[in-house]
């Protein structure tokens, strides 16, 4: 037992790997300084069977730490222990304790030390403390993220590495939807006050909110996955992108400590993917999609039914997409500008719209327009693509001329769910699928039925069905028809379809579209 003049520092971790696996890991100290960045050197002076003398340099704010250690194994107890035998320290000594969870394997550094330097022990005892903990702390996130590194790399090399399912990475969109979510999961809660609870969600790392077990295809496959909250909302990404970025990372991270073989990026997370794609494939093992691809097809096979059902003749129609220089507007553009009579495409920069019209003008079929003006990009069309990237509603629902489709694929709306006397245009939320499983989630996410959810999500349950871990759509403007048709058909095959039209949570029903019929031949 240690005696009462020494400081304590406990630490532990739960690591997503088998114990031999972490052992391994942990013995081999001279590697450290490769993936751990507060240790400078690690060196073997000594080694044997069971005992391994090291000399080790760590560096913490600027603070040099230097010491010689002797390390016994006693692996039959699952135990390390450590002493520094010689160093900056009067005392420091411990050990490593792993042990089975149901994750993985606990690891737990209990450590003691003593500084004792004349006049200042105090301080430097508390402060050298600090130090040490941050340097234990490291150690096992370092350990962690290597250990997961392994796995995915295993896999890619085709060892028997344990890599499937999918993880869907979400967030809420605003303040008053993280009040709705949190009543959801206790209706007893009583509410902090906005200004508490919001600076408290933005601290709050990214969480595990809920497990999606035996997602069954129509073949007959199964596959797990995980849903995760990343802790922000929209308005946050025009005020630091990067804090965000490491939220979403964070949010990838824990999904990959769950050995997923994809993850998707719901809602605004895609565009923090499509910001910074590189940096994101940079800090990442695991395969990520923003979900955009299938997101467009959903889209477009909702516009072309929408336009079925009310007699439109595609090819004589106006089409506008506003956010068309985003990916799934993009998308959107190139699939239809082979098909329709003239294509208006609005941005906010005018170079990005530019270049979209330069390319969509060799597809030849439509005339096309670009605009940064959305009103009169609307006012005029037959069919209203409505994929901006923003955080509130900007279309009102008065500009649309009489007989119009509108599909809003935004998240939050572009079009306000706010009530309506129209009865003459065909409003629909656009993007969703039909899935062969229910998937019944404990919060709000927008969707109105448990049978029926997002394009991007669905993506990632199609490519972990078909065990194709791949950056299936990352980037912007990188979606192609071709690629388009592949996913839609792998989603037929696995039982996943064009969702029921829906406004809101109201379904549009049949008596409705002949509402609309009539209102539109008056």
């Amino acid at each position: 037992m240690p005696d009462k003049h020494l400081t304590t520092i406990k630490v532990t971790r739960v690591m997503h790997a088998r114990k031999w696996k972490v052992i391994r890991l942990m013995t081999r100290v001279w590697e450290f300084p490769a993936y751990i960045p507060c240790v400078k050197e690690v060196s073997v002076i000594q080694k044997d069977h069971h005992n391994i003398k090291t000399k080790w340099r760590i560096e913490i704010d600027n603070i040099p730490i230097t010491w010689i250690e002797e390390d016994t194994l006693a692996l039959k107890h699952n135990t390390i222990n450590f002493r520094a035998v010689e160093g900056d320290m009067q005392a420091f000594k411990g050990e490593w304790v792993f042990e089975d969870h149901p994750e993985g394997t606990e690891v737990t550094a209990n450590v003691y030390l003593r500084v004792d330097i004349p006049a200042i022990k105090d301080f430097t005892e508390t402060y050298v403390r600090k130090l040490l903990l941050r340097n234990f702390e490291a150690i096992l996130e370092g350990i962690d993220s290597r250990l997961v590194s392994l796995r995915y790399a295993g896999y890619k090399c085709g060892e028997s590495e344990k890599i499937a399912g999918f993880g869907i990475i979400g967030h809420l969109y605003n303040f008053h939807h993280l009040e709705k979510c949190l009543k959801m999961l206790n209706p007893d809660y009583k509410l902090p006050s906005q200004e508490f609870l919001s600076q408290l969600f933005y601290t709050t790392p990214s969480f595990k909110l809920y497990d999606i077990l035996d997602f069954k295809s129509k073949t007959g496959q199964a596959v797990n996955g995980c849903f995760i909250i990343a802790t922000f909302i929209p308005e946050m990404i025009e005020q630091d992108v990067w804090a965000v970025f490491s939220k979403v990372i964070k949010a990838c991270k824990l999904a990959e400590k769950y050995g997923v073989g994809i993850v998707t990026l719901g809602g605004f997370t895609s565009i923090v993917g499509e910001k910074v794609s590189q940096e994101m494939n940079a800090q990442l093992d695991v395969p990520v999609t923003t979900g955009n691809t299938f997101t467009a097809a959903m889209t477009i096979d909702g516009v072309l039914k929408a336009a079925n059902i009310l007699n439109m003749d595609i090819g004589c129609a106006k089409v506008a997409i506003i956010g068309g220089t985003g990916d799934i507007g993009s998308a959107c553009a190139r699939f239809l500008a082979k098909k329709v009579k003239q294509l208006t495409v609005t941005g906010r920069t005018k170079s990005n719209l530019r270049h979209l019209q330069r390319e969509l003008k060799k597809k030849r079929k439509a005339k096309v327009i670009a605009t940064t003006d959305n009103e009169s990009a609307v006012k005029d069309a037959d069919i209203i693509i409505a994929a901006a990237s923003v955080s509130a509603s900007i279309l009102d629902i008065g500009w649309f001329k009489r007989g119009a489709i509108i599909c809003d694929v935004g998240y939050p709306k572009n079009v306000s769910y706010n009530f309506t006397a129209r009865k003459d245009i065909f409003i629909f939320s656009g993007g969703l699928a039909r899935t062969p499983t229910p998937i019944s989630l404990p919060i709000d996410t927008g969707l109105p039925a448990a049978d029926t959810i997002y394009g991007c999500f669905a993506e990632a349950i199609i490519l972990a069905l078909e065990k194709r871990y791949e950056n299936f759509s990352i980037g912007r403007g990188k979606i192609t028809p071709e690629k388009i048709d592949e996913i839609r058909i792998l989603g037929q095959k696995h039982g996943f379809e064009l969702a029921d039209f829906y406004w809101g949570d109201k379904l549009i029903n049949e008596d409705m579209v002949e509402n609309i019929k009539g209102a539109i031949s008056v």
